[in-house]
Formats: C-alpha cells, sequence, structure tokens
C-alpha cells in the first residue's frame, strides 16, 4: 500500500498540498448544495474576471465612464450564470472531475462527458395524488431548490438587459429550462418535468421581484434629479416673484 507520501510524490504536489487538496475534494464530493457551489466557484470567478477586463478594455478603448454599481451586477450575473450552467447542463461533478486530472493527474479515471440520460414528463404532484409516492422532506427540498435555483436568473435580467420584459418574460422561462433539460439529456443527465416547472416559477417570480426593484430605483432616481426652488435659476426665481 503506498503512503500518503508517495502518493503526494505522484502526483507532483507536497505532502501538505495533498492534505489540502484532499480536504477540499471531500467537500466538494459531499453531493450537498454547498459541495456543488465549491466545484463552480472556480470556473464562475475566471469567467467573471474574463468577463470584467473586457469590459474594461472596452471602455476605455470607447472612452466610455465605468457605472461601478451596473458592472458589479453584470459580473455577478456572468458568474452566477458561469456557475448555473456549470451544475445544471454539465455531468454532474464534471468540474470535479478536471480538477482530479489538473490537480491529482487522474485523467483517465474521467468518465465520459456524452451519455443518453431518462425522463420523467409526470409531475410530482400527479404523482402524490395518485399515491405513487409520498412528498416527503427530501422531495420539498428539491422542488423548493429548483425555483431558488433559477430565481437570481429572473432576478438579474431586468438589470442586464431590455429585451426581456413583461410581456415576453413567460416565454423566456418557457424556452430557457427547456434548452437545460434537453442538453441535461446528452451530458447523461434527465429531462424532468418537475425541473420545468419549478424553473419557471423561479425565473418569472425572480423578474418580476428584480423589475419592482429597478422601478423603486428609478423612480428614487427621478426624485432626487428633480429641481427644487433653491437650484433654480436667478433668472426663474426672479419671474416667479414678479407674477407673485
Amino acid at each position: 500500500m503506498m503512503t500518503l507520501a508517495a502518493i503526494a510524490n505522484a502526483a507532483n504536489v507536497t505532502l501538505k498540498e495533498y492534505i489540502m487538496i484532499g480536504w477540499l475534494r471531500f467537500q466538494m464530493n459531499d453531493a450537498s448544495v454547498w459541495g456543488y457551489f465549491l466545484q463552480a466557484l472556480p470556473i464562475s470567478l475566471i469567467a467573471g474576471i474574463v468577463y470584467a477586463v473586457v469590459r474594461f478594455i472596452k471602455g476605455k478603448r470607447k472612452d466610455r465612464p465605468i457605472r461601478l454599481l451596473d458592472e458589479t451586477i453584470k459580473f455577478l450575473f456572468v458568474c452566477y450564470l458561469t456557475g448555473l450552467i456549470s451544475l445544471v447542463v454539465l455531468p454532474v461533478n464534471f468540474w470535479l472531475n478536471i480538477y482530479d486530472g489538473i490537480f491529482l493527474g487522474w485523467w483517465n479515471e474521467i468518465p465520459s462527458i456524452f451519455s443518453f440520460g431518462g425522463f420523467n414528463l409526470v409531475p410530482t404532484i400527479i404523482k402524490a395524488l395518485s399515491g405513487e409516492i409520498v412528498i416527503g422532506s427530501w422531495v420539498k427540498t428539491m422542488l423548493i431548490g429548483n425555483v431558488a435555483m433559477l430565481l437570481p436568473l429572473g432576478f438579474f435580467l431586468p438589470f442586464v438587459t431590455e429585451k426581456v420584459n413583461k410581456k415576453n418574460i413567460y416565454a423566456v422561462a418557457v424556452v430557457v429550462p427547456s434548452i437545460a433539460e434537453l442538453l441535461q439529456m446528452i451530458f447523461g443527465r434527465s429531462l424532468d418535468v418537475d425541473d420545468l416547472i419549478c424553473n419557471f416559477i423561479g425565473i418569472v417570480a425572480g423578474f418580476f421581484i428584480g423589475l419592482a426593484i429597478r422601478n423603486i430605483k428609478g423612480k428614487n432616481k427621478t426624485i432626487n434629479e428633480m429641481p427644487t426652488t433653491r437650484s433654480l435659476p436667478k433668472t426663474v426665481e426672479k419671474q416667479k416673484e414678479k407674477s407673485s
């Protein structure tokens, strides 16, 4: 049996680095929300940084003022979208397998990326009403999680694009999850009608929350920019005094 030191040496890392990698890998591989978040975090940050650099360079070339709040929202949106694609579309533990290849050299153990998955076209609520299944805590967690997962996508849309509005948000909430579910089948995951329903609810609810906040922000900005009596030009004030 190889010792930890021998394994670390074979992986071209120090024993301390190997222990740290092992601890981090254990965290990523515990099938929890935290574990999946850690898997997607590096690639999400890389995508966000690349986006920020490109935006900065374009802004400098066009001598365009940089609006920090708007750019921060767009940066977070890119990070979120990258992480969402990594977790929802790509195979389970895709990035964990990539990290194993990069840091431990386990490229030969990476499973096939492409494989045909299954599908479920009967909603959970129908199965529950027919007595086929009982909606326990795990099912509730999965359903709520699928709503919450896509809620930020809808929330960001009013801030990052003007093409999505109250009329077409419902079409967006149907098309986006449908494409994601179809891609999942190519990458060995399953198409689930429950995901489509929950994702639809999440996107629509998030959109109207974001839209409400954007409108409140716009109204406050308009009020703050309205001229007051003190800010009126002196000529206007004199005209007011004469008319009174």
